[in-house]
């Protein structure tokens, strides 16, 4: 073969190779400072305010049977229940009850803010999810620094394991190139070890399931300041609960006549809910709010998406910075 086009043909195996992909944009955490959040600072952080936006039309979907065949691009992950102590780092005897949910801080620009965030279940066992709008601010055109996770934080107080550093985030390309609040969500890696064990070994972790239709029995989970939700403080520092249906519609899961108010964004929605366990499967995380209609909204995860930003979390690329 000519030499000539072996080189080019070389050429573009190495520009496909190492081509940057800029559909995901996964920074490493430039700034992180192990002393920045105090109890009294994590205390004063505001709730991030909740996304509000207006509603569309879409016909709904028809469900898509859950399966755990990796062939099929809908397939469904079950929960993890924590083994060991998160305390002692002792091997649990009993049945301990999980608590994969927990308040995600975050900065930017001197302020201090709140979300929602989640343990989800998977092979790296350090991987979370909340919405995409607690990791990147559109307005500033940047990523939320000191990005921290507290499992189980409540009632002002972090849980077991204290504060969790966040190492990597992921959101969805539509989200971060288009402001597109229809894909309002993302992923943290945490940077946990203890034991030579990842997260999920000492919280639990939630399951995932994609595209379940309309009329979903759904428990949500998250820390709302302000809002309607019932036998709640509402006073954004209290893990608190909701259970009902979702409706599938408008590009959304809507509540009817539910309002978090802040700090509840990026809580999950839960599926198969297990009150014991306080597990399920989550398929959506509270985003955004249609106040014009007086309604939740969530986002529908795409199964191909949600693995890949799973993917760009815990496999090297070219494009990490």
């Amino acid at each position: 073969m000519n030499k000539k086009i072996i080189f080019y043909l070389l050429t573009a195996l190495v520009v496909l190779i190492f081509k940057t992909d800029s559909s995901h944009s996964i920074p490493t955490i430039s700034k992180y400072d192990e002393n920045y959040w105090t109890l009294e600072k994590m205390k004063k952080a505001k709730p991030l305010t909740t996304k509000n936006i207006g509603f569309r039309t879409r016909r709904g979907v028809e469900p898509i049977k859950n399966t755990t065949d990796s062939s099929k691009d809908a397939k469904s992950m079950q929960p993890f229940e924590r083994k060991y102590d998160a305390k002692t780092g002792v091997a649990n005897v009993d049945q301990p009850r999980n608590f994969p949910v927990g308040m995600l801080f975050m900065s930017l620009n001197g302020e201090d803010f709140t979300c929602t965030a989640s343990v989800i279940n998977t092979d790296d066992g350090n991987i979370g999810a909340t919405a995409a709008h607690c990791l990147y601010n559109h307005d500033a055109q940047a990523y939320f620094e000191n990005v921290m996770f507290a499992p189980g934080y409540d009632n002002g107080q972090p849980g077991p394991l204290g504060k969790v550093p966040i190492a990597k985030m992921a959101i969805t390309p539509e989200f971060l190139n288009n402001n597109d609040d229809k894909f309002d969500w993302g992923m943290v890696l945490f940077n946990f070890n203890m034991g030579n064990l990842p997260l999920k070994y000492y919280t639990g972790a939630l399951g995932w399931v994609f595209q379940l239709g309309t009329n979903v029995p759904t428990t949500i989970q998250g820390y709302p300041n302000g809002g309607d939700l019932e036998n709640c403080p509402n006073d954004g520092q209290t893990l608190c609960m909701w259970q009902g249906q979702t409706i599938l519609a408008n590009d959304y899961y809507i509540v009817h006549d539910l309002n978090l108010g802040e700090g509840a964004s990026g809580g999950p929605l839960i599926t198969e809910y297990d009150p014991n366990l306080n597990l399920g499967l989550i398929y959506s995380n509270y985003a955004s709010f249609d106040e014009l209609n007086d309604q939740l909204l969530g986002p529908i995860y795409d199964s191909l998406e949600f693995q890949a930003l799973i993917g760009d979390l815990t496999l090297p690329r070219s494009h990490l910075y």
